[in-house]
């Protein structure tokens, strides 16, 4: 559906730039503002990262007139899917005090938050092709 693909394309980039955003703050300093904005409201971030995952899914799952059934727009999905857990891990990684989900949440920040500059930067490509070629495979 087109809904999702537009979903897909603006929430790639604004998870990319919010995950990137010491990356690009030196050409774009308002990506730290948008950043923080984010951050600082607690209800905002939570509903960002919800949503990230529901259009990460509805997308997988959505196909777009003459696509291929998940494999058609599986670039754009694993981005926003990736970018959810990564958000999720620093949201509960911040908030959590218990010393169980502490060990796993080490681990999960280990792989996802430590290279959240990375999964942005790639949250933000993927947005970029996935809106210039909309009928390529995987994009």
């Amino acid at each position: 559906m087109v809904q999702f693909y537009c979903l897909a394309v603006c929430f790639n980039l604004l998870s990319g730039l919010v995950l990137a955003a010491p990356y690009f703050s030196e050409k774009f300093p308002s990506v730290l503002t948008f950043r923080e904005f984010i951050y600082n409201k607690k209800s905002l971030r939570i509903g960002f990262i919800i949503s990230l995952f529901l259009i990460g899914i509805l997308k997988l799952i959505s196909v777009f007139k003459g696509d291929v059934i998940i494999v058609g727009d599986l670039l754009p999905s694993l981005t926003l899917l990736i970018s959810g857990v990564t958000l999720l891990t620093e949201y509960l990684h911040s908030d959590s005090d218990d010393v169980e989900t502490k060990g796993f949440l080490k681990k999960m920040d280990n792989i996802f938050v430590k290279h959240s500059s990375i999964v942005g930067v790639a949250a933000v490509v993927a947005a970029c092709l996935h809106f210039l070629f909309p009928g390529v495979l995987f994009l």
